[in-house]
């Protein structure tokens, strides 16, 4: 029998992590796959893909989620190139991804622990149910990506530390940062590099050869750099993007809030029989103060964290993989910032690094001890179970609507089911009977504004004007950050014929949410219905066209405004929209813009 070396570890673990999956090549488009990729002609092109590198993940009406992974979509792009749209190729290459992570895990691991050890690791990492949303989910690619590129950067930096040459060191360096571009272009956690680096050097137990602070400066410049590019790009969408369960709540709700979901993170990872697609209320209940279960969560967490400590000298295996999870899911753990999910189980892709750390490390302890046979034994039955409960929740994503049928029967009380029911259903022709979901919803959690957006949206849409008006007044109650909270209610008083009160509402939100297309589009069209605003009409569309890129235009509109003046016109103005068009005027007409402050007698540009 051939001797296990690291490199057939690797092997093995690879292909065990593609065979698992070979199921979901049947799976069709499922969930967020219809927007992301289906319904995205950014995604169906290398040209689109190409053009799109700078726009935000999500196309169209979907931007305000407020994510930037351009590399997912080009892949997206790549693929529907080869396949002409063909679901199974994208399944296909996602199954192929989870088997490359599979491979690089066992190799980051051998590290630490000898081959056997680092393929038992391998296999925990490829048969883990966890996984299964976001293998057997096209837009899980972003989660796969990102595991790439951060275990490829790993191991290209411990080959820098390793490097005695300045040749070797610049090329693993080049290699590095290759790799930590993959991961930040592919999704948000690739910010974790860093720490990721530092982390594996610490606990590395070969000795460096060469010192890794240029290595560390440098993926911080790129993160940096990353981060500002991502701020200008997706950033302006983030607070709209958030999770409704913790709108209004402060850091100790949405602490309360999450504490217990800690538990469900454990539970998931240690024992992953249970899976539920969506966390949302009230499946995850809300709270505003402490609980028994969030005390019981912060224990655990801590005592993770005490584990992973402890673990440094005597199991550094397991302390990489216990803070290597914390890393992962710290960007969606909503204890330092607000996330766009509560819990979700492709978060935990990364995660799942710490179970198979322990096993790992567990079988290499027990090795040659009389209890090695037995704790085999029971590890084997344990992911042979894993592996069928793998196979067994992978037609959950074969179509869009098993999810939301399924879900929805195992837990009625949960409101956000209902509103992806309904999205699903509107746009095939049953609007009375998604209408009706979006209702139920907003009752079965009254703090949700957005499913008052969409029964609004809807209402108006059936004509229903009254109740359109309704929903979006209580939606402007609950919160007014979001630009789909001011576009509806515009646009349910025009239809209820209250222009004055419409542009009212508008000017607010655009001073509010002065970044914000969608507002001022409902701004200009609110000043259009009360008629007599051209001057503050030419205002708004000058934002509108700096936002948008079209500064040619711009500038024309700030040149016929200035000549509308210079021949004695004087525009009815005032002094929120001056002040809010000033940063653009400053770049293109400083004078007009003093102009401007003297005709609407402004006294400061700070205030009116």
């Amino acid at each position: 029998m051939p001797r296990l070396t690291r490199r057939r570890a690797s092997w093995l673990a690879a292909a065990l992590a593609a065979a698992v999956y070979l199921l979901a090549l049947r799976n069709g488009w499922s969930g967020d796959d219809l927007v992301a990729v289906l319904d995205n002609p950014t995604a169906h092109s290398v040209a689109a893909g190409l053009r799109g590198w700078f726009a935000p993940y999500w196309p169209g009406a979907w931007q305000w989620a407020g994510l930037y992974r351009p590399l997912t979509i080009l892949s997206y792009a790549v693929d529907w190139s080869l396949s002409g749209g063909a679901p199974w190729w994208f399944h296909l290459v996602n199954v192929l991804l989870n088997a490359l992570v599979g491979g690089l895990v066992v190799l980051v691991m051998s590290r630490w622990l000898p081959p056997l050890g680092s393929l038992v690791a391998g296999i925990v990492f490829a048969v883990h149910p966890a996984h299964v949303e976001a293998v057997a989910n096209v837009v899980g690619r972003a989660e796969l990506l990102v595991a790439v590129g951060l275990l490829l950067a790993l191991l290209a930096a411990r080959r820098y530390r390793a490097a005695t040459t300045a040749r070797a060191r610049r090329g693993w360096m080049i290699a590095t940062l290759a790799a930590v571009f993959v991961a930040l272009a592919s999704k948000e956690h690739g910010v974790i590099a860093i720490a990721l680096l530092v982390l594996d050097r610490l606990l590395d137990p070969e000795p460096p050869a060469t010192d890794s602070t240029p290595l560390f400066a440098a993926v911080i410049a790129m993160t940096a750099a990353w981060l500002f590019l991502w701020r200008g790009i997706a950033g302006g969408y983030v607070g709209t993007g958030r999770h409704a369960a913790f709108f209004g709540l402060s850091w100790g709700g949405r602490l309360a809030t999450m504490l217990p979901l800690y538990l469900e993170v454990l539970r998931t990872l240690a024992w992953p029989f249970r899976l539920l697609s969506d966390y949302a209320p009230q499946t995850a209940p809300v709270h505003t103060s402490l609980t028994l279960l969030g005390v019981l969560g912060l224990a655990a967490a801590l005592s993770v964290v005490a584990l992973g400590g402890l673990s440094v000298r005597r199991a550094p295996m397991v302390a990489f993989g216990i803070f290597a999870a914390l890393l992962s899911y710290a960007p969606t753990s909503n204890l330092v910032f607000v996330s766009g999910v509560m819990l979700a189980e492709r978060n935990l892709y990364l995660a799942v690094l710490a179970p198979a750390a322990v096993a790992g490390w567990g079988i290499t302890a027990l090795r040659g001890r009389p209890q090695f046979r037995a704790a085999s034994l029971a590890l084997g039955a344990l992911l042979a179970a894993c592996a069928v409960r793998t196979v067994d929740r992978i037609p959950f994503w074969a179509d869009p609507f098993t999810p939301i049928a399924e879900e929805q029967a195992a837990h009625p009380e949960n409101f956000h089911t209902r509103v992806v029911l309904a999205q699903y259903l509107a746009p095939r022709g049953d609007s009375a009977w998604a209408l009706g979901e979006l209702l139920v919803a907003a009752d079965l959690f009254p703090r949700d504004p957005l499913a008052r957006v969409l029964a609004s949206q809807l209402a108006l849409e059936m004509g229903r004007r009254r109740l359109a008006l309704k929903q979006a007044e209580d939606a402007y109650a609950i919160y007014r950050g979001d630009p789909r909270v001011i576009d509806v209610l515009v646009r349910a008083l025009l239809a209820n014929g209250e222009p004055d009160s419409a542009a009212a509402v508008a000017a607010a939100g655009s001073t509010a949410l002065a970044g914000s297309a969608a507002v001022l589009g409902a701004y200009d069209t609110a000043l259009a219905a009360v008629g007599g605003q051209g001057g503050r009409r030419a205002l708004v569309r000058l934002r509108l066209d700096w936002l948008d890129g079209r500064f040619a235009e711009a500038q024309k509109t700030a040149d016929s405004l200035a000549g509308v003046i210079a021949e004695g016109a004087r525009p009815e103005l005032t002094c929120a929209d001056v002040e809010a068009v000033g940063p653009v005027l400053q770049g293109l007409a400083p004078g007009l813009w003093t102009v401007l402050e003297n005709e609407a007698r402004c006294e400061s540009t700070t205030g009116s």
